[in-house]
């Protein structure tokens, strides 16, 4: 079976819906997609139809990755066999910066640093299923580049 194949039958396995294929398969690649109207530019998740001009100029687009942690909850207890020695870990609602809301784990961080509003960006994970999943993490913002210092701009070597 194709690679392909193999990715829509572990979507599948876990509920998932086909029309949602072009996005874990970007999810593979280390890309995230979301699903937006091209004539008023609205994206969603999971693929859908725009409210407003339904499905007939919809299509996958590259995304940031980033958003904001609108709320979460922290999980003390294995629900199940994979999670056992994995808690707690927190599942969370991320705004994303294009708009749609999306429901992951947040990872790479202790439960007590999290606060709303702490700025995420996306990490892809690798899951026994075969699909990559999407997780979000605490975003690390870049600092400016150090001032030069006045020896520098004065061309002292």
């Amino acid at each position: 079976m194709s690679a392909g194949g193999d990715l829509l039958s572990a979507v599948l396995a876990v509920g998932g819906d086909p029309a949602d294929l072009p996005f874990w398969e970007a999810c593979r690649q280390g890309r995230f997609l979301l699903h937006r109207c091209g004539v008023c530019g609205q994206c969603y998740w999971p693929a859908s139809r725009c409210v407003q001009h339904g499905a007939r100029d919809m299509a996958w687009i590259e995304a940031s990755g980033r958003g904001v942690l609108y709320t979460y909850t922290v999980l003390h207890h294995a629900y199940t066999p994979e999670m056992k020695g994995r808690t707690p870990y927190v599942v969370g609602v991320v705004k994303l910066e294009e708009g749609p809301f999306f429901h992951t784990n947040i990872v790479d961080c202790p439960p007590a640093a999290l606060a709303v509003e702490t700025p995420l960006e996306v990490v892809m994970a690798p899951h026994p299923s075969g699909m990559t999943l999407p997780m979000f993490r605490p975003r690390v913002e870049k600092s400016a580049p150090p001032e030069e210092s006045a020896a520098a701009r004065e061309g002292m070597s």
